[in-house]
């Protein structure tokens, strides 16, 4: 079930889940919508009651995030590019133009897909290029960079394998190379000790301030579309 909730002079979408055979309530966040998940509607209630205050709190810094993916827009290469479909018959593929990311396609058809296989190939590109200079910088190899849809920005395996969010290349160039520095030190390092954040620092001077903007940004994936009929 669904209600509007009043935050800060403003109305947020709640939705209610009641799962009988849970001990703990609980609350979250998603795609710019309350989530209350309690054992009954009640309980749910006074749970959003107690924590108004954590509630609002929690509103205003998303809505301080700079969206990666809003309906019918993308923030790309740290600019925002409205989306539009463009009838073609030629082979389905996504162009930048201006400020337009457009899509070429018979019938807007599969637009999703022609977008993360640009900004996946994009990502890997990118990563790849600053993982190889940032790796020579302290001596080390990684074996392949890996661009995925992925809650964390990157991971780095034991066998040298570095994943990324494939929403990286979408960020400021210099939040790029705090994510990618942060998993090449990690094949020096494969904790957050002391001496894992002095070879972040190594290779990213500026990586504390750069981890505090890098939180300002929502790496949550987005619905992008809006019916094709609606693009412009």
């Amino acid at each position: 079930m669904e209600r509007l909730l009043y935050v800060d002079g403003n109305t947020l979408s709640a939705e209610f889940v009641e799962k009988p055979w849970i001990k703990n309530s609980y609350l979250r966040f998603r795609d710019g919508k309350l989530i209350v998940t309690s054992r009954s509607r009640r309980a749910g209630e006074k749970l959003v009651s107690k924590y108004m205050p954590w509630i609002s709190r929690h509103y205003r810094e998303t809505n301080d995030y700079t969206k990666l993916f809003e309906r019918g827009s993308i923030f790309y290469r740290s600019m925002r590019y409205n989306v539009r479909h463009v009838a073609s018959q030629s082979r389905p593929k996504a162009d930048l133009d201006g400020d337009t990311l457009v899509i070429y396609s018979r019938d807007g058809a599969g637009a999703e897909k022609l977008i993360d296989r640009m900004i996946r190939h994009e990502t890997e590109r990118a990563a790849a290029e600053i993982a190889e200079r940032k790796a020579k910088q302290i001596g080390v190899v990684f074996r392949e960079i890996k661009a995925r849809k992925y809650r964390k920005w990157g991971a780095c395996n034991r066998d040298g394998t570095i994943t990324v969010n494939y929403c990286i290349s979408m960020l400021p160039y210099e939040l790029q190379e705090y994510v990618v520095s942060h998993e090449v030190a990690h094949l020096r390092h494969m904790n957050h000790s002391k001496m894992f954040w002095a070879t972040v620092g190594t290779l990213c001077p500026d990586y504390r301030m750069l981890r505090k903007r890098l939180r300002n940004y929502d790496s949550a994936r987005r619905q992008v579309y809006m019916p094709v009929a609606n693009l412009a």
